[in-house]
């Protein structure tokens, strides 16, 4: 990051370039730190490596920027990171990210290596970020798939969310508070930690209260949002051996935001008053520094994921009946689902002869699923000629296990070149073990079904560092995401349309190429990136027409029922780079990502797949170090091309947006241990809305945050 020499500023570290000019409009804090060299990760390898020498493409998003942060979303962190897209599926307060194309049900989601997995997710959706920033030490995005080291879901990336773990006095912490005036609201959070002789510890809280989104033609309803998180983490090093004990937990409630510009609803409220993640997680490194074994890791941990869903929809249809005239139709429906995950991993890590490196593991993962569902359907005529109403209560409980074994091995097999290869093999069993439903006075109960799965999945990658200040990169991956429970065995009901699940559903695929430089010299910073890729068996929800999967229903007028279904194939190619100059007093820097994304599915084929080609951001930085206090300001210029979407029923266009920013942070006292930062965000009251978010976005806001370092 930014150290001084000779009483000039300048970055070292090539990859956290995406830190320090290309992560948010509050990142753009002076600190010390190691020249990139220095900078160790854990992702792209699954043990600690230099981020200059990594094989893959990786973005790190360290605490000091976490710490300037004035958004009021995690998700918001990572959005100028080249090919991350935020996404929010109507859901304020719920945002998610999508890698390279690719959903979010498509990235992987980790807390310290764990799996975050949710087997409630449907197409386009998972779990979403549910952890509390302020318990983070930083964030590690890897982009494409690393479903060889990391398991399934990783088609288009990974997100490793690494939490605090001690530190190095007895006592160190953070307090900070954060208004937003684009919500209206305030965040809080608090944050303690240290090592005091052999013992770590981290206790961290948060609390937010979020209200509706401003913009520039006022405040949206339905778009406020709460959340909060605690988290503690114990350890106990001895010798070569150290123990951890993770706990955490993270709420939010919240609801979505509809446009009925159409008037198609008479009624329209969809909320999840809660959505709650526990974990407790435990782990064990042993340094054995052998000859050939050096390390064992073991970690294992339990998480429960709750939610409450309440879905109420009305609508009204003229009938050409001269009985009916106009039939009312009102459903709602209150859903409660648990899943319970418990994981465990061993991983052993070698060195061999011949400048060999090895990684084998073992990973093992169940998840069981129960939820309640109570729905009821009202159909009343216009004239009275009848009124209706059924009532349906359901219980359904359904398990998932996933076994696998995995290993890399890295060989510098001559002078600057290093080989690595990768294999993983799956093992995956489904199953539906209780599905039972009361409909009036009709009872029906489902026997057992049942899913299977075995897979083999590689990778490899070769790069080169003989030339100076350049580091070579080219890597091909195989990417694997399996059914999620509710795509296999579940019926779901939202927004007054039903989707049924297929027990018949296979495995998603894909093929990866990437070829990626990085240059450190003469000032510059820059890193790029060519990717490709090919995916199949994609899964995508079709109309039924009275389909087995949908209980002989079909979609009309009175109701949308669709179905899960292989249907789906995608091609990507894109370019990604991020470039900064570190020459003069006034910092250049550009981050972007140009993609474009082929979609094939049913009768459908086209390239406006609501992709923008262009996405990025470019901006001027400038650090004024003064003795009492540090100045940084960063004006930029965050936008996006046009997209259209030709996939679904009708045509969709995004207009290309822009915007001015203007961010300032400020750090003072002894060992700059206060900090105040302002974000001036759309100074131009823009009105727009990105292509993945389907609320418009905030009008000119500013947010300001205060924190205490100690």
């Amino acid at each position: 990051m930014l150290i001084r020499t000779n009483n000039r500023p300048f970055f070292l570290s090539a990859l956290t370039l995406c830190v320090s000019g290309a992560v948010s409009a509050a990142n753009t804090t002076a600190q010390s730190k190691p020249s990139n060299d220095d900078t160790l990760i854990i992702t792209a390898n699954r043990t600690e490596s230099s981020l200059w020498e990594s094989p893959a493409t990786i973005h790190v998003i360290d605490r000091q920027t976490l710490q300037n942060s004035t958004s009021v979303s995690i998700a918001d962190d990572l959005q100028d990171i080249p090919g991350v897209e935020v996404a929010d599926n109507s859901l304020a307060g719920r945002k998610q990210i999508r890698i390279r194309g690719e959903a979010s049900s498509r990235v992987l989601i980790l807390i310290d290596g764990q799996v975050v997995s949710y087997q409630r997710a449907g197409q386009n959706y998972g779990a979403g970020l549910l952890i509390d920033e302020s318990s983070l030490e930083r964030i590690e995005v890897v982009k494409g798939p690393y479903s060889v080291l990391y398991g399934s879901q990783a088609i288009g990336g990974v997100v490793n969310f690494i939490t605090k773990k001690g530190g190095n006095k007895p006592l160190g912490g953070s307090i900070k508070a954060v208004y937003n005036s684009a919500t209206a609201g305030w965040e809080e959070s608090a944050a303690a930690w240290g090592s005091i002789g052999n013992f770590d510890y981290r206790i961290n809280g948060s609390y937010s209260d979020q209200g509706n989104r401003d913009t520039p033609d006022g405040r949206l309803p339905d778009t406020s949002f709460r959340n909060n998180g605690q988290g503690v983490w114990l350890g106990y090093n001895f010798g070569p051996h150290k123990l951890g004990l993770s706990l955490d937990r993270y709420r939010i409630s919240t609801q979505t935001w509809l446009s009925d510009a159409d008037n198609q609803y008479d009624e329209f409220s969809v909320r999840i008053p809660k959505l709650e993640r526990e974990k407790v997680g435990i782990f064990y490194d042993y340094d054995v520094g052998g000859d050939y074994l050096k390390k064992i890791h073991l970690d294992a941990y339990s998480q429960t994921i709750e939610r409450k869903f309440e879905n109420r929809v009305k609508t009204t249809q003229v009938i050409p009946s001269p009985l009916i005239r106009a039939l009312t139709v009102s459903n709602q429906t209150h859903t409660n689902d648990k899943q319970y995950t418990q994981g465990v991993t061993l991983q052993n890590n070698f060195a061999l002869p011949a400048n060999n490196e090895l990684v084998i593991g073992a990973q093992y993962q169940h998840d069981k699923v129960k939820q309640d569902t109570k729905s009821s359907t009202r159909q009343t005529a216009a004239t009275g000629f009848f009124d209706t109403q059924t009532n349906t209560l359901s219980h359904i409980e359904a398990e998932q296990s996933n076994a696998s074994l995995f290993a890399q091995n890295d060989w510098h097999f001559a002078d600057n070149w290093t080989w690595a290869a990768g294999a993983r093999q799956y093992w995956l069993s489904s199953k539906l073990n209780r599905s039972d439903s009361l409909s009036g006075t009709a009872w029906q109960s489902s026997g057992r079904n049942a899913a299977h799965d075995d897979e083999l999945v590689t990778s490899t990658s070769l790069r080169y560092s003989g030339f100076k200040d350049i580091e070579l990169r080219a890597a091909y991956a195989q990417g694997y995401v399996f059914p999620t429970l509710t795509q296999l065995f579940m019926q779901t009901s939202a927004g007054g349309s039903v989707t049924y699940g297929n027990p018949n559903l296979k495995a998603e695929h894909s093929n990866n190429y990437e070829l990626g430089a990085r240059y450190n010299g003469n000032m510059w910073l820059i890193d790029g990136a060519i990717y490709y890729s090919e995916a199949k068996d994609y899964i995508a929800s079709l109309t039924c027409a009275g389909q087995t999967a949908c209980q002989g229903n079909r979609t009309s007028s009175r109701g949308g029922y669709y179905y899960y279904n292989n249907i789906d194939r995608a091609k990507n190619w894109g370019m990604e780079l991020t470039a900064e100059y570190n020459g003069w007093a006034i910092s250049p820097y550009l981050s972007g990502n140009l993609i474009r994304r082929q979609y094939e599915g049913g009768d459908i084929k086209t390239w406006n797949t609501g992709e923008p080609i262009l996405t990025g951001r470019a901006g001027l930085k400038h650090t004024q170090l003064l003795n009492s206090i540090n100045i940084t300001s960063d004006f930029f210029i965050r936008a996006a091309s046009s997209a259209k979407d030709k996939t679904g029923s009708k045509e969709i266009n995004y207009p290309g947006w822009a915007t001015l920013n203007l961010a300032f942070n400020t750090e003072f006292g002894p060992q700059d241990r206060y900090q105040v930062n302002l974000a001036l965000n759309n100074l131009t009251d823009k009105r727009y809305q990105t292509a993945h978010e389907s609320i418009p976005a905030a009008g000119f806001n500013a947010a300001v945050g205060f924190a205490w370092n100690f």
